[in-house]
């Protein structure tokens, strides 16, 4: 008599989805680092889009010392930015101030609920003035 043997036992079948188990406990966590360090990259770019608008306004308009830029003032220099992510007609919304003593731009975002929020030099201090919002 010839034993046909196809297919699989339920101990391999088993042995596959605890591997599979397994991989997805590392896998799923890692991925999530990864796309909350993209989103806070993403508002590091719109800080430095918006310091560069800074800088370009102050260029063509004579900036006085120490002066606070608004969303209003640097709005045509800036492309790609929505209000579904930052709070850009409020006061406190997008601050762009110059300081002569150090030569910094300082940049303030202020984020929607959900997003994230920057203040800081984002020529200078990167990743480290993004903070969540509630």
């Amino acid at each position: 008599m010839i034993k046909n043997n196809k297919g699989v036992t339920l101990v391999e079948l088993l042995i596959v989805i605890v591997v599979m188990g397994i991989i997805a406990a590392f896998a799923i966590p890692a991925v999530g680092t990864i796309i909350e360090n993209t989103n806070q990259d993403a508002v590091v770019a719109d800080a430095l889009a918006i310091e560069n608008a800074g800088r370009l306004y102050c260029a063509q308009t004579q900036c006085a010392t120490d002066q606070a830029l608004t969303w209003t003032l640097v709005e045509p220099y800036v492309t790609g930015l929505t209000e579904s992510e930052y709070d850009l007609t409020a006061a406190s919304g997008v601050v762009v101030t110059y300081s002569t003593a150090n030569s910094t731009w300082t940049v303030s975002l202020t984020g929607t609920s959900g997003n994230f929020s920057y203040a800081g030099i984002p020529s200078a201090i990167g990743r480290t003035g993004v903070t969540p919002v509630s």
